[in-house]
């Protein structure tokens, strides 16, 4: 990326929130690994509080976006793909509803609150947030499945052979795999979609205890997630749409 898009990026409210969601996660990645080695226990601290202003700073950027998400939600309702429009739809009323809970831990967190109970609401938001990923995934293997069906019927090119109805033996299974992989290379705004929301998929999962992931891990997954997200951001190919 060269300095004029890192320029560009910066200068959006949402730009700055992707950059401080990477950090962010990358800090978590750090502390948990020099943790675990039993090195710098200073430096562990500081990466922990780290972590948490950046975390404290996005929650400010987000403040009063979830009414911008749910005036969103109102208008795919109107799309005419109907697994488009319920996915997407309840994504984004799921997503309105993880930043309405998100507001009051912000609060919490600046003290003027006291009686706000944080737990309760992170809770309230890791359950939306995990919901609206898993309209995300739902929506991206529909984007999959149509992918294949345009490529067996001719009208998508770029793979030689065509993909096989049925997998028997492991040949088959190799060249299905090699031929989707290559499928979803030459159509980047699914593959980054389906990268970000995989990665995040395991975040909301393991706050919400279903999941025992390390703090490192989840970092890595924040990171990749983040970076799939700053993508999608400065190429327009790159993005999902309508998203």
């Amino acid at each position: 990326m060269n300095m004029d898009k890192w320029v560009q990026l910066n200068s959006q409210t949402i730009g700055r929130d992707k950059i401080a969601r990477l950090l962010q996660y990358a800090s978590r990645a750090f502390w948990d690994s020099l943790e675990a080695a039993d090195l710098h226990p200073a430096m562990v601290e500081n990466f922990k509080s780290l972590e948490y202003i950046l975390s404290t700073f996005r929650k400010l950027l987000r403040f009063g976006k979830c009414l911008d998400t749910f005036y969103a939600s109102l208008r795919t309702i109107h799309h005419p793909d109907l697994t488009v429009r319920i996915t997407l739809t309840m994504s984004k009323l799921s997503q309105a509803l993880f930043l309405f809970a998100d507001h009051f831990m912000f609060l919490a967190r600046t003290g003027l609150f006291k009686n706000l109970d944080a737990k309760k609401w992170n809770k309230f938001a890791n359950k939306y947030w995990l919901f609206s990923i898993i309209m995300n995934l739902c929506r991206d293997m529909y984007e999959i499945h149509r992918l294949f069906d345009l490529h067996r019927a001719g009208i998508k090119s770029g793979i030689s052979r065509s993909i096989p109805s049925r997998v028997g033996s492991s040949k088959d299974i190799g060249r299905l795999a090699l031929q989707s992989y290559s499928l979803l290379l030459s159509h980047k705004d699914v593959l980054v979609d389906v990268v970000k929301n995989s990665c995040d998929f395991f975040i909301p999962l393991t706050a919400l205890g279903y999941t025992n992931i390390t703090p490192r891990t989840i970092g890595l997954l924040g990171a990749l997630s983040s970076v799939a997200g700053l993508i999608a951001l400065v190429e327009p190919t790159a993005k999902l749409s309508p998203s």
